[in-house]
């Protein structure tokens, strides 16, 4: 800003210019005139050009620092903000989990034979125990119609003055696989199957209710989880033994120590056979795949 004192010195000089007579005391003749001496003007120096840029500067920075300062506070409340956000989804993420917890545990689950494993698939299984198949030999027409996992370890209730003491009594053989070619089979776990013991693992779904083996299908229907897919298998159909229809695992294992040649209750592939049954759909000879599933 600039300041300027003017110092004026007015020097009226008075001339009188007579156009005509005039009389004493008359100036209706004369013109005033009024002079300035520049000289007399004092100035007072003001801030230079590049002082002028510096202040403007300065104010500007000072402007940016209120409003990073403001966009920092606002920035500090939202993170604040987005911690909370954070701590209250873990806790009902926690909340969450616990209580599905809870609601499996109090409603048991479903459990299930996996036939040729000594494990269970894992998703969501727990192993209740491994052991070895089971049934009425091939030969028997008698006895019971279906396979059964036997634990490895029985318990027994009284003991017998000596073995086979009740004539009338139905034998329990181990199983055996009866496959004179595996080419359906995964070689994962087993190179060989035929005249083999067969594995098993009794398995809890958790959470589950109920479930189903699909024969001829090797996925499961809308809305249930796939627990295990194989190949059907049952005892022979000319034999005198029947068993149950069962899904053998498509990679299955062998019991160690279990490839003798000692029959019992066995293990076919069962092939479709075209008549009553629906062909094309299906197909005269080959073996029918199965789902065990769970909901």
């Amino acid at each position: 800003m600039v300041n300027v004192i003017l110092s004026l010195s007015l020097l009226l000089s008075v001339a009188c210019v007579t156009h005509g007579q005039s009389t004493a005391g008359d100036n209706s003749g004369c013109v005033y005139s009024f002079k300035v001496r520049t000289s007399d003007c004092a100035q007072t120096p003001g801030p230079s050009v590049d002082d002028q840029i510096w202040k403007s500067s300065v104010i500007a920075l000072q402007e940016q620092v209120r409003q990073l300062t403001s966009d920092m506070r606002v920035m500090r409340e939202h993170n604040n903000k987005l911690v909370s956000d954070v701590s209250s989804l873990q806790t009902k993420l926690a909340r969450v989990t616990t209580d599905s917890d809870s609601r499996h545990s109090s409603t048991g689950g479903a459990v299930y034979i996996r036939w040729g494993r000594t494990t269970c698939p894992g998703n969501g299984t727990t192993l209740v125990y491994a052991g070895v198949a089971g049934g009425t030999d091939h030969h028997r027409t008698g006895g019971g119609s279906n396979y059964l996992c036997l634990p490895r370890d029985p318990e027994w209730g009284a003991i017998p003055s000596s073995p086979f003491q009740d004539p009338s009594g139905s034998l329990l053989y181990g199983a055996e696989y009866h496959v004179y070619s595996s080419r359906y089979f995964s070689a994962e776990n087993a190179h060989s199957l035929h005249d083999n013991d067969v594995p098993c693992a009794v398995c809890l779904s958790a959470g589950r209710s109920t479930t189903l083996m699909v024969p001829a299908k090797v996925s499961c229907p809308d809305g249930w989880r796939k627990e295990y897919a194989g190949y059907l298998m049952a005892e022979r159909d000319s034999h005198p033994s029947s068993k149950a229809y069962v899904c053998m695992d498509n990679a299955p294992e062998v019991v160690e120590g279990g490839a003798a040649n000692r029959n019992g209750a066995l293990f076919y592939h069962v092939e479709a056979k075209c008549g009553s049954l629906p062909c094309p759909n299906y197909r005269d000879g080959w073996d029918i795949t199965c789902v065990v599933c769970s909901k």
